[in-house]
């Protein structure tokens, strides 16, 4: 949710300003009086501050889509706001969206890499002798797909990735007994 809220967060505050500026030309341009303008305009760049900071509770993200009407809907005081609403409310969709599919990959990233530092762990307890088979030696099929795990992209070395990958397979499919 970190990602999610950064972005969210930094659209608010942008809003915040373009909020400011389009009160300042609603003065100029509209029949409203200035107490009017800096009343809406006071709480609707009051909101994307306060929103901004309680964007760790599922509500504000909604009540951030009902500021993004409104700031459509400005488009009747100075027309501009139209277009700027729909870029703002863009983003904001943009921010949920991408900052969600973000948070997500990063805590899948974060998953695997527990599961690479405890197969670390657990083969250094066993005293690194690995997996044995029937035979008694090591399974090469295991470590291969081992190897294919812990080289998944996001850990260190992600590019060198499909030649571990392909290494490890050459391994696990030569028999036991060739050196190569």
């Amino acid at each position: 949710m970190r990602t999610l809220r950064t972005l969210c967060a930094s659209t608010l505050i942008c809003e915040f300003f373009v909020i400011g500026f389009a009160g300042l030309v609603a003065m100029k341009l509209s029949d409203l009086s200035m107490g009017t303008v800096w009343t809406v305009s006071g709480i609707a760049m009051g909101l994307c501050v306060l929103l901004s900071g309680m964007l760790r509770w599922p509500w504000a993200l909604q009540v951030g889509w009902v500021l993004q009407i409104g700031l459509v809907l400005s488009g009747f005081v100075v027309p501009v706001m139209f277009f700027l609403g729909l870029a703002f409310a863009g983003l904001w969709w943009a921010s949920i969206h991408y900052g969600r599919h973000i948070d997500e990959a990063k805590a899948r990233f974060a998953a695997m890499d527990e599961a690479a530092r405890e197969l670390a762990e657990a083969r250094a307890a066993a005293g690194g002798t690995g997996n044995v088979d029937e035979a008694g030696g090591a399974d090469a099929a295991d470590d291969a797909r081992e190897a294919r795990e812990v080289s998944e992209p996001g850990a260190a070395g992600g590019a060198t990735a499909p030649r571990q990958r392909a290494a490890a397979d050459a391994d696990a499919t030569r028999p036991a007994s060739d050196p190569a």
